[in-house]
């Protein structure tokens, strides 16, 4: 081939040919033409020499130790293979039918006479009777009528021309730079530009100056150039497919690991799907072997700000600093959980790595997910596990090493359990004894398991606590200035956790009173003005009685509380 790094195979065709366009130049005798037979006959051995070197090319990509790996370059070597072929079978036709063009014994319609020009070789590819056994090696003008016609300026465009060799040719040329294809990990493969300018320069097609005067490449290759001339020469652009036909292929051949990553060193790696296990699960992890090269380590980034889960986006590196890498290619990453809100996290990140053609390729990753939850020390008082009906009991539900999105909680009983935005629970007794809460946790990989239930009893509000003027039942006097001010009867919730409003709804005041008992009822919480004369007439030593008093609770039930005795002082 011309242009390039020749081959000694190539080197020679181009000198043989050469010197065979010089002779042609000369007014030279048959004799002499006849010697050009054995130039045709070592072009003819260099071709199917190629021909099987090709052929064996093949099948070495056929017997590849990693067929899915080849598969993509088999393919395309194979479409090269055919499209070389056809273009080769063409050309020998071509040259059977100029023989039997020259011969005069070209006939259009069938029996051809041609046919009796091709063969086949040894391997079975279509060629032509040899020149040795042409007996008009020097007839043109027959020939230049086949291939050119009689205009050279406007040569014949016919299916079995000249002009239609150069358009197959120039068609194999186009077909070949624009080879593209991708290999099994989705990379696109193009041919390198240096076989594009080779193959360039194999295939031009550029007008000639003959005498001083531009001609067409048909006009200068074919037109009165005798038979003997002519079949070297397309002989030779057989040899010039052929040798770009095997260039293409070593080209497949040795790019099939020319992206492939060479590593030093393998390393086990276990990734679990938790850490975290509950009681009746499983241990589960995927279990690989790690490659790396620790000539070539990665540059590793994580982008600073969590992962929503969504966004699969690259990130941008700028501001960022690499994670450092240890001798066996593990990036060290650490992200400080105490800025972080509580629940599931996880980050993105890259790694980037050079890769044999000196590119850097990126590599996008996304962290396992990852519970961040507040220290805790769970203490369970098993004789204090009590709910009050009226009140809504606030209670926290979770199970280690899962999300709170990923638990489903559940009360038997007929009560009412309502999850709250903050991720707590409110608990609405109802009018059984008992409750259990029960939850279902959602697994790592996506089973569901139920967690053993805890039991809690469940209470009325305890009774709160009567007051009078301040005074409580565990009192035994009041003043009198005291006695005057107080507006009514109140209770409060002593000793209980809950913010409870006790509503007193009636009470009686009892007043001893010189041996007689003068009683007072009031339907409110509030003494009646009877009570107050009452009050304001009573003595130093005077017992007074708040009886029946009656409150209502926050469960719309109504009880009646302790009475209170007090004596004036």
């Amino acid at each position: 081939m011309a242009g390039g790094k020749e081959t000694p195979r190539q080197k020679m065709i181009g000198m043989m040919y050469l010197v065979l366009t010089a002779l042609l130049a000369l007014n030279i005798s048959k004799e002499v033409l006849n010697g050009f037979v054995k130039v045709e006959n070592s072009l003819r051995k260099t071709q199917v020499t190629l021909a099987t070197k090709n052929a064996n090319a093949i099948g070495a990509m056929e017997n590849s130790s990693n067929p899915e790996k080849t598969a993509p370059f088999l393919a395309e070597a194979k479409k090269i293979q055919r499209n070389a072929e056809d273009l080769v079978s063409y050309i020998q036709e071509l040259k059977a039918r100029s023989m039997s063009f020259s011969g005069g014994d070209y006939e259009v319609q069938e029996p051809l006479g041609f046919t009796k020009y091709l063969g086949k070789d040894a391997s079975g590819k279509d060629t032509t009777l040899n020149l040795v056994y042409i007996d008009k090696k020097d007839e043109y003008q027959a020939l230049t009528t086949f291939l050119v016609g009689s205009e050279p300026a406007s040569p014949k465009e016919d299916e079995w021309s000249a002009h239609q060799l150069r358009v197959r040719l120039e068609a194999f040329r186009e077909s070949l730079k624009s080879i593209s294809f991708k290999d099994v990990e989705g990379q696109t493969r193009t041919l390198p530009q240096s076989l594009k300018n080779q193959i360039d320069k194999t295939f031009v097609f550029e007008n000639e100056v003959e005498n001083g005067v531009e001609v067409l490449w048909e006009a200068a290759n074919f037109y009165d150039v005798p038979l003997a001339a002519v079949m070297p020469l397309m002989t030779k652009m057989v040899l010039d497919v052929q040798n770009t036909e095997a260039d293409i292929i070593s080209w497949l051949a040795g790019d099939v690991d020319s992206k492939s990553f060479k590593f030093t060193s393998l390393v086990p790696l276990v990734v679990p799907q938790s850490s975290y296990l509950l009681r009746g699960d499983s241990f589960r992890a995927e279990v690989l072997l790690a490659a790396f090269d620790n000539t070539n380590r990665p540059t590793i980034y994580v982008d600073n700000s969590k992962w929503d889960g969504r966004d699969s986006s690259a990130i941008n590196i700028a501001g960022l600093d690499p994670l450092s890498v240890s001798a066996n290619g593990f990036g060290q990453l650490r992200i400080a959980t105490n800025n972080l809100p509580l629940g599931e996290a996880a980050y993105k990140g890259v790694i980037q790595l050079t890769g044999p053609d000196g590119s850097v390729e990126d590599y996008p990753f996304f962290t396992p997910p990852f519970q961040v939850a507040e220290p805790a020390l769970v203490v369970s008082p098993t004789q204090m596990n009590v709910f009050y009906r009226g009140v809504p009991n606030p209670v926290e539900v979770s199970v280690p090493g899962v999300s709170s999105d990923k638990i489903s909680v559940s009360i038997s009983g007929g009560h009412k359990i309502t999850e709250q935005p903050d991720g707590t629970y409110i608990v609405e007794p109802g009018a059984a004894q008992d409750a259990d809460i029960s939850v279902t946790a959602e697994l790592p990989d996506g089973s569901k398991k139920s967690m053993p239930a805890k039991k809690f009893r469940v209470k009325r509000i305890p009774d709160p606590v009567p007051t009078f003027g301040g005074k409580s039942p565990s009192d035994r006097s009041i003043d009198r200035t005291t006695l005057r001010g107080v507006p009514g009867v109140s209770a409060r919730m002593e000793n209980f956790d809950f913010n409870v409003t006790v509503v007193v709804k009636s009470f009686q005041l009892v007043v001893s009173k010189d041996g007689t008992l003068i009683r007072k009822a009031s339907n409110s919480n509030r003494l009646s003005d009877d009570m107050k004369s009452l009050l304001e007439s009573c003595a130093r030593g005077t017992v007074i009685y708040l009886e029946d008093i009656v409150v209502k609770m926050p469960d719309n039930t109504e009880r009646q509380l302790a009475p209170l005795k007090l004596t004036v002082n």
